[in-house]
C-alpha cells in the first residue's frame, strides 16, 4: 500500500504510510513512530520509537513548553491525572520508566539552574510565583511531599546555613524554667511498635465491576508487599508525648496525624551530651568522683582487674528493673557493684563473689534520673558505665 501525503498548504502535513504510523509536522520527516507532532524531538536515530513527542515554537521571553497535561472534572467520582506514564517491565535489566524527565544544557555558556522534573503542590505556586532554581536536580519538589512507603537516600541534608536563619540564639538563654535539655530527653519515652495500615485494601470479591487477572495479580503483589511492610518491629518516641516538650518538633499532616522531625532532635541530643559532660567535670573538679585506682598497685592486682569486665546494664533505660552484668577474674577476693548518683554520692554497694555473673537493680530504689555504676575489685575501680532510669 503506498504512503498517503495529504498536505495543507499552510504549514503543515499529515503522513499516514501502509502500517499505520502518522506524522504531523511542518517538514519532511522520517516514519519510526506511532505518532509524531513536531519536527524535534529527543533521540533522533534509528534505535529510539517514540510514541509521541512534541516540540513547542520557541519564542523570546516566553514559557516553553515539551508536553502539557491537563485533566479537570466536576463529578463526584473518578479519578483525573494530568500526565499518565506507563510502561511495561523489560525482563532482561531495569531500564524501565513510567515517567522520564531530562534536563540538558550547554556547558559553554552561564549556568543557573534547573530540575528534570519540577514539581509544585498547587497552581498559584506554577503561575505567580515559580521558583529560580539554584543548581542543577534530578527532581526538585516545591510544596509538601507525602512518600508513602520506603525512602531511600545516600546522603540527606537540611538546610542550616546561618545566612538562612534569623532570631538565633544558644539554646541554654531559653531554658528558663530551670529544665536542662538532658532532663527534657529523659522524660521522653522511646517506644518499640508495629505500624498499621491507614487505608483499605479491597479484595477483588469485594470491587464493583469486572476483576480481570491483571488486577488479581495486583491484588496479590500489594497486599504481600503490605505484610512485609507491616510486620517489621519500629522503634521511636510518641508524638503526643514529645509535643508537650518540643511542640516545634511535632506536625499536624493534612491527614490529621502527628508527625516528628527526629533530624531536629539530633541537636538536642548534642546538647544534653554537653550537658552531661559539663557535669562530670564538675564532679572532678569538687574532688567527688570515683576514685581511680592507684597507679602503684601489685602486679598480681593489676592483672586481676584487667581480667575483670564490667558490661553495660540492660535494659537500658529501664523503668522498674534492670540486670547489671559484670565477670571476676579467678583470684577476685573483695569485689562489689557500687551506684551513685551524678554528684559522685554512693546509693547503693551489691557485693558480688566469683560464680556470679549478674545483679538486678529495682527502679524504686533509686528514683528516675541517670547514675553512675562502677564494678569495683579488691578495692580498685575497674570501670564505669552510666544507666538510665525513666518515669
Amino acid at each position: 500500500m503506498a504512503i498517503i501525503s495529504i498536505t495543507k498548504s499552510i504549514n503543515a502535513q499529515l503522513k499516514v504510510d501502509s502500517i499505520g504510523n502518522v506524522a504531523i509536522a511542518t517538514t519532511s520527516t522520517n516514519m519510526n513512530a506511532e505518532l509524531r507532532v513536531g519536527s524535534n524531538y529527543y533521540g533522533n536515530d534509528n534505535w529510539t520509537s517514540v510514541g509521541i513527542a512534541a516540540s513547542p515554537k520557541i519564542k523570546e521571553n516566553a514559557k516553553h513548553i515539551g508536553v502539557c497535561g491537563q485533566s479537570a472534572s466536576t463529578y463526584s467520582t473518578g479519578s483525573n491525572f494530568g500526565v499518565l506514564g506507563s510502561t511495561q517491565l523489560n525482563a532482561f535489566h531495569g531500564r524501565n520508566y513510567g515517567v522520564c524527565g531530562m534536563i540538558s544544557f550547554n556547558q559553554s555558556l552561564p549556568f543557573y539552574g534547573g530540575a528534570g522534573i519540577y514539581a509544585i503542590d498547587n497552581p498559584f505556586t506554577y503561575s505567580m510565583s515559580l521558583s529560580n532554581i539554584q543548581g542543577l536536580y534530578a527532581a526538585y519538589f516545591y510544596g509538601s511531599t507525602n512518600l508513602n512507603g520506603q525512602t531511600m537516600a545516600r546522603e540527606i541534608y537540611t538546610p542550616a546555613d546561618s545566612r538562612l536563619s534569623e532570631d538565633i540564639v544558644p539554646i541554654e538563654a531559653r531554658n528558663g524554667d530551670g529544665m536542662q535539655t538532658l532532663d527534657n530527653l529523659l522524660r521522653m519515652n522511646v517506644l518499640e511498635f508495629n505500624i498499621k495500615s491507614t487505608h483499605e485494601l479491597k479484595a477483588p470479591e469485594e470491587m464493583e465491576g469486572e476483576v480481570t487477572d491483571e488486577i488479581r495479580e495486583a491484588y496479590e503483589y500489594v497486599k504481600k508487599k503490605e505484610e512485609v511492610m507491616y510486620s517489621r518491629r519500629h522503634y521511636g518516641l510518641s508524638a503526643q508525648e514529645l509535643q508537650e516538650i518540643y511542640p516545634d518538633l511535632v506536625l499536624e499532616g493534612q491527614d490529621g496525624y502527628l508527625y516528628i522531625n527526629y533530624t531536629e532532635l539530633v541537636p538536642l541530643l548534642i546538647r544534653s551530651i554537653q550537658e552531661l559532660k559539663q557535669e562530670l567535670n564538675e564532679i572532678k573538679e569538687n574532688g567527688n568522683g570515683i576514685k581511680k585506682a592507684p597507679q602503684t598497685t601489685s602486679v598480681n592486682t593489676t592483672d586481676i582487674i584487667s581480667q575483670s569486665v564490667l558490661y553495660q546494664n540492660a535494659p537500658n533505660p529501664f523503668k522498674e528493673k534492670t540486670t547489671i552484668r559484670f565477670k571476676l577474674d579467678d583470684e577476685a577476693m573483695d569485689a562489689a557493684i557500687c551506684i551513685f548518683d551524678m554528684s559522685g554520692k554512693m546509693l547503693k554497694k551489691l557485693p558480688i563473689s566469683n560464680g556470679m555473673e549478674s545483679v538486678s537493680v529495682n527502679g524504686y530504689e533509686l528514683g528516675e534520673g541517670m547514675f553512675l555504676y562502677s564494678l569495683l575489685v579488691n578495692g580498685q575501680e575497674v570501670d564505669t558505665k552510666r544507666m538510665i532510669l525513666s518515669k
